[in-house]
């Protein structure tokens, strides 16, 4: 098999373990106070906000911008911001790891955040405190955006170290990328969890990306895509039609099944629909609000998303807003829903501080999903919302015809999301 021009170096690889093992995957962000030397210093800061991901950067940037004077840390325990929005492109071989990384400075040097780069350990929410290895900070509004854990056993552990889902952004697509590069052909067996799950087109974006890069090099190999769900989620036409009509031959699509268990050594995923062996697997496992969020007891118990108010996102405790893929939103879990949350949630703060009212939100998401190397599909969805009654209507629309000019949409829309998040 040729060889990509993108293939990992060293340098990446070595990125790639350190944030495979800071992911989340072993919940090391969360241990007992105990494991750490105590060597905390003091901090305070009006807001602070958990979590550099979309929901968090939006946040911060918008209510200091709003306050200039106001205090407010970003704690985020990865060294850069990696975009999940678009790293399918790099998985795909049609876009570089770097064009989704960005510096946080840009948010000090142009905003006046304050980053630490830290983990948290632990929330005394009573006495309104955050617990780094590092700092013990003391905040007067609490914004939590720590994204998803995987929902797995700890013995599945390993595996999914090892054959990374890449639904958490930096080191896991780095080391998928790996795999796939290095794939000479056989079966490539690819999971989706029932719904919800984060970014709800994007696995069968990756299914579609696959099929492409396999069919561009002449690959052998077949691909099962194992859905849990019956169809496509969102732009089921479009994907359907893109399956069928460009990688006919290459994919066995198996609707309803869900995964039962995983024999690594054996290299099989058990599933309700039979066993399927692999060469390459992307398991995607079912997902749940981040470890650190059940740690505190924000997470009631059989739960798996927080629940928040729904037009404010403030959680259980007063001042404390959770936002993103942890929450359980009318919002869809992707970046541009974390985004549209984290602004939300700065005009709320903003309204407490200064007692003027702050204006409504346009409330919409966009998605956009690569059907090839060429194509893409998308979808938009805008919500009607009467905060008197509590309804909120949703008016999607999709665009399930393959188009070049989308792919030019999609570009644009990334790049966007970008400057408003760091320019």
């Amino acid at each position: 098999m040729s060889k990509n021009r993108l293939n990992v170096n060293r340098r990446d690889l070595f990125i790639a373990a350190a944030s495979v093992a800071a992911s989340g995957m072993l919940d090391v962000s969360v241990g007992a106070v105990s494991d750490y030397k105590d060597f905390r210093s003091d901090k305070k800061a009006k807001i602070v906000i958990v979590g550099g991901g979309y929901g968090g950067i939006t946040a911060a940037k918008y209510v200091k911008k709003q306050n200039p004077e106001t205090s407010v840390i970003l704690i985020e325990k990865n060294p850069f911001f990696v975009s999940c929005p678009m790293s399918n492109h790099y998985l795909g071989d049609f876009y570089e790891f770097s064009n989704l990384c960005f510096p946080y400075n840009n948010l000090t040097v142009k905003y006046g955040v304050e980053v630490i780069n830290d983990r948290v350990q632990d929330i005394d929410l009573d006495k309104k405190i955050v617990i780094t290895p590092n700092f013990k900070i003391s905040y007067d509004f609490l914004i939590l955006s720590p994204g998803i854990s995987y929902d797995v056993k700890e013995e599945e552990k390993p595996f999914f170290i090892a054959n990374p889902p890449a639904f958490k952004p930096g080191g896991e697509h780095l080391y998928l990328k790996k795999l796939i590069d290095e794939f000479e052909g056989g079966d490539i067996v690819m999971t989706v969890p029932a719904y919800p799950y984060r970014c709800p087109p994007a696995p069968y974006e990756r299914a579609a990306v696959l099929l492409n890069y396999i069919k561009k090099r002449n690959i052998k190999a077949k691909l099962y895509f194992i859905d849990a769900n019956e169809r496509p989620v969102i732009n089921s036409e479009g994907f359907m039609n893109a399956y069928y009509d460009l990688y006919k031959g290459y994919a066995e699509y198996v609707t309803g099944t869900y995964v039962k268990g995983i024999d690594a050594e054996k290299k099989v995923v058990k599933t309700t629909n039979g066993d399927f062996k692999f060469d390459l697997a992307n398991v995607i496992p079912p997902m749940k609000a981040s470890r650190l969020i059940e740690k505190i007891g924000l997470l009631e118990s059989g739960q798996r998303w927080v629940e928040v108010e729904t037009f404010t996102f403030e959680s259980k405790v007063k001042d404390v807003y959770v936002i993103g893929d942890s929450a359980r939103s009318f919002l869809p879990k992707s970046g541009f829903g974390a985004h549209m949350q984290g602004k939300i949630v700065a005009n709320n703060i903003t309204e407490k501080l200064t007692g003027k009212k702050a204006k409504d939100e346009l409330l919409m998401v966009l998605c956009y999903s690569m059907v090839s190397d060429e194509e893409a599909i998308m979808s938009e969805t805008s919500f009607k919302i009467d905060k008197a009654t509590g309804k909120i209507i949703p008016i999607h629309r999709e665009d399930n015809v393959r188009r070049k000019s989308t792919v030019k949409r999609y570009n644009e829309w990334a790049r966007g999301l970008w400057r408003d998040l760091f320019g």
